[in-house]
């Protein structure tokens, strides 16, 4: 049986030559020409791996990646960023949360396989870790899949903890450039000024924090972090 890699990309040549690349690999390729399409074939197929655009119209890679991590049947699937921007700060960003990779355009086929290739072995090793054997008891079997199931919960956690505050700074952020603006005295600038400081420092803040517990969570350790505020009620 084929695996199934989904690409989504608004550019129609990159994306078909993407597919055709992958489909001559071995693999089962399926493409979406924006983000909505590919978010409703990332839930349609479930494919073992998504490589997504990240400038694109209406919904952008970020939206897209942030939606699928919140849904708990994609939330696992590895994700590769395409994109043909230099800027290092959109690369953090997407690594921050929670991309597996990122790959600039033009892709050379050699870069395209290797990705591939590295994402696939480790989710491989995640499933053997946490599969036993037919001879094990039921019960362990539970146990793991149970743990397995609070750590991807657990992420999705931790990305609606980002999102949640981050919208609240930026949500500041905005009302404060339009006091700025308005603004034309020099005391009124410079307290408006301050504001968008501290807004600025609190987002780094949450960024951080996310991605340093990004790092620490795993299926082990999934019940002691639940313990924090962070995670939703439903995950305790």
């Amino acid at each position: 049986m084929k695996r199934t890699i989904l690409v989504i990309e608004d550019e129609k040549t990159t994306l078909n030559s993407l597919v055709d690349f992958l489909n001559n690999e071995g693999f089962e390729a399926i493409g979406a020409e924006n983000g909505r399409q590919g978010i409703e074939l990332a839930q349609k197929h479930l494919p073992v791996l998504i490589i997504c655009d990240i400038i694109m119209p209406d919904l952008d890679g970020y939206d897209v990646l942030t939606y699928l991590q919140q849904d708990a049947e994609t939330a696992a699937i590895p994700f590769i960023f395409l994109t043909a921007t230099t800027d290092s700060s959109s690369f953090r960003l997407g690594m921050e949360m929670g991309a597996d990779d990122y790959l600039r355009k033009p892709v050379t086929s050699v870069e395209l396989r290797a990705a591939i290739a590295i994402r696939l072995r480790k989710q491989e090793a995640t499933i053997q870790n946490y599969c036993l054997p037919a001879s094990e008891p039921k019960e362990e079997l539970h146990n793991k899949l149970e743990q397995l199931e609070s750590y991807s919960q657990a992420q999705s956690s931790l990305i609606k903890y980002l999102i949640k505050g981050v919208e609240a700074s930026i949500s500041k952020l905005n009302q404060e450039l339009k006091n700025l603006q308005q603004s034309s005295l020099a005391p009124e600038q410079q307290r408006h000024l301050e504001n968008l400081n501290k807004e600025y420092t609190k987002i780094l803040g949450v960024v951080n924090q996310t991605s340093e517990l990004h790092k620490i969570l795993t299926p082990e350790n999934t019940k002691i972090l639940s313990q924090f505020n962070f995670f939703d009620k439903e995950h305790h």
